[in-house]
Parts: C-alpha cells; sequence; structure tokens
C-alpha cells in the first residue's frame, strides 16, 4: 500500500529430499495496530483520543464492517475515514429518533454547533472535534458538510416513502453529500468526483441498509417500502407491522430483495473500471451489502421480527473471500499507481 507499513504473514513449506520446490502461500493482511495507524495518518497526540472514540463508535455500530475495513484499507486512510462514518452515525441517530417535532429540534440544534464549530475550529464533542481536523488536513469541502447536514435535515421530515422517487431523493440529498466527504478523504485535491460511479454504490447500500432497518424503521414510524409498491400487491402497512407471513408480504419482499440484487449487480459494474482509491472506498461497502442481502433472502419475512436481520448475518466464505480479493486487488493498483492523498 502506497505510503503505508503494511503487516503481511505468510507460511512456506519446506521441500523434502527430492521433493517439489518450495511453495509460498499468499499473504495474510492482518490489521495494522490503531496507534500505527494515527501516527501514518498524522494525526497529533492531542487528538488521538478523540479519534479513538471516534473509532470506538464506528467498532460498535459496523460489527462485522469494521474489522473489514480495518483490515484492508490503507491504514494511513483509516483514522479519516472512520472519523467520516462516526460524524454520519451521530447524525443518523438523532435523524433516526423520529419525525416529531422534538426529534427535529434536537437535530437542528446538532446541525447549527456543526455548523457553528466549521467555522471556529472548536467541537465539546470528541468524535467532531477529530472530524473537524479531519475536515481541516485533508481538505473536505464544507459544502459537502453543508448539503449532508440539509439532506438529512429533509431526511428527518419523511415518514412513509410514497414512491421510489423518496428513495432517490434520499440518495441526492444525504448519500452524495457524504460520498463527496469520503471521496476528500482518498484522493488529492480538486480531483473530479466520480458521481456515475459511486451514486450505484450509493443506490445499492441504501437498498440493503433499507432491509436490514426494516423492522426497526416500523417501529419508528417510518416504511422504506413505497406506499406504490405495497398497493400494487395489496399489502398493507400493518401486515409488516404485525408480521404477517402471507403471500403478498412474501412476494413484497422478495420484490424489495429483486431490487437490492440489481443495484448490487450495477454497482459492481460500475466499481470495476474506477480507479483504485475509488474502489477501495466501494468494495468493502458492497462486500457488506453482499452480507445483508444474503441474509435476507435466507430469512424472508423473520426480517420483520423485532431483531430484524441482527442475528441472521453470517459472513459467507465465498461473499468474503470475493470482497477481499477484490478489496487486496485495488490496493495493490494503488500501490502501483503510487496514490498518495
Amino acid at each position: 500500500m502506497a505510503g503505508t507499513e503494511a503487516m503481511n504473514a505468510a507460511d512456506r513449506v519446506r521441500r523434502p529430499p527430492g521433493g517439489p520446490a518450495p511453495r509460498t502461500l499468499p499473504p495474510v493482511p492482518v490489521p495494522t495496530p490503531w496507534r500505527l495507524t494515527l501516527a501514518l495518518a498524522g494525526v497529533p497526540g492531542r487528538l488521538r483520543a478523540d479519534y479513538t472514540a471516534a473509532a470506538g463508535l464506528v467498532a460498535r455500530r459496523f460489527l462485522f464492517g469494521y474489522p473489514f475495513a480495518r483490515l484492508l484499507t490503507p491504514p494511513a486512510w483509516q483514522p479519516h475515514l472512520v472519523t467520516a462514518i462516526a460524524f454520519g452515525a451521530l447524525a443518523d441517530d438523532l435523524v433516526d429518533a423520529g419525525t416529531g417535532q422534538y426529534a427535529a429540534e434536537a437535530f437542528s440544534r446538532w446541525a447549527g454547533h456543526v455548523r457553528q464549530a466549521l467555522v471556529s475550529g472548536q467541537a465539546d464533542q470528541p468524535e467532531l472535534r477529530a472530524f473537524l481536523h479531519t475536515v481541516a488536513v485533508r481538505n473536505v469541502p464544507h459544502s459537502a458538510i453543508h448539503a449532508y447536514l440539509a439532506g438529512q435535515a429533509a431526511r428527518q421530515q419523511v415518514g412513509d416513502y410514497l414512491t421510489d422517487q423518496n428513495h432517490d431523493d434520499h440518495i441526492d440529498q444525504v448519500l452524495m453529500p457524504s460520498g463527496r466527504i469520503a471521496y476528500a478523504l482518498c484522493h488529492r485535491p480538486g480531483e473530479r468526483f466520480p458521481a456515475e460511479t459511486l451514486r450505484p454504490v450509493a443506490d445499492a447500500t441504501q437498498r440493503a441498509d433499507d432491509l436490514s432497518d426494516l423492522a426497526v424503521d416500523l417501529r419508528r414510524g417510518r416504511l422504506t417500502i413505497p406506499r406504490t409498491t405495497l398497493l400494487h400487491y395489496g399489502v398493507q402497512r400493518a401486515d409488516l407491522a404485525r408480521r404477517r407471513d402471507t403471500p403478498a408480504v412474501r412476494a413484497v419482499l422478495a420484490h424489495v430483495r429483486g431490487r437490492a440484487r440489481t443495484a448490487l449487480a450495477t454497482a459492481r459494474t460500475a466499481l470495476a473500471d474506477a480507479d483504485p482509491a475509488t474502489q477501495l472506498l466501494g468494495w468493502p461497502a458492497l462486500t457488506g451489502c453482499e452480507l445483508v442481502l444474503a441474509a435476507a433472502e435466507r430469512r424472508g419475512t423473520a426480517v420483520l421480527s423485532r431483531h430484524g436481520l441482527l442475528r441472521g448475518i453470517r459472513p459467507s466464505p465465498h461473499g468474503l473471500i470475493e470482497g477481499t480479493l477484490r478489496t487486496l486487488h485495488s490496493s495493490l493498483r494503488l500501490a502501483e499507481s503510487d496514490h498518495d492523498p
């Protein structure tokens, strides 16, 4: 990996007398120690506890995704990516609290603190302090952060989706600004943002996320399956909320999974020809999508249960190996291109 120190383990098989030449097994990646990633990212000592707090938040939130990202993304990227993910998690927690006035006011206050912090460079939350430092040293455009906050505020006002346009609006208003933030962390200033590549990735990840959160969203008063889709299959919102295992409900969920599968295939095609740094952003996310979709396909209507997909995600050897190989290939391409953001 360009500009980083990677720790690799390889086993060699001794050659028996008269036997074949020694065989070298493929290198096995291991995570770079967190303190070393902080040093490689140039994080000053006074902020390392703040970055570690952000990492703890992300590790608790993304039980499968965090270890995968720590294992396979360039170590010098990791602290900056972690702060951006933690920032998004803080926003999501406030937005997902509900669609009422109290929740809206809570998010509005927090967003106001963020906007003020972008000007002053000061913040009370450790995760936000780390994010502010990352924004400054990686030249993250403030316009992307303002657009993201505005998009999250708009999302909070949406309860049930009326049509699939609500999904598209969420992609454009929240995920694409978020993508611009992440892109700035891993690329040189001034490089063109590849919207045509990252929008399909955002579409796939959001559809997988909607499936994963379906049961929780229903309890919070939000439904991301459009009413037009429910009407087409003759399903009521109450059928989903009461976890009814009927042919119509199964058909709706099969439709939603099918849309997500199609989006994932489109995203993989779009990412295949991207530059290696963009691929390193996208492949881990799509690997997570595969895990979620596989769990949703196994569980059927059980995605509507109290625990949703939480107990159904089982890391698939095939899916993990494929995702790991794609990510490692992108890492090698990145090293060969000497890309140093």
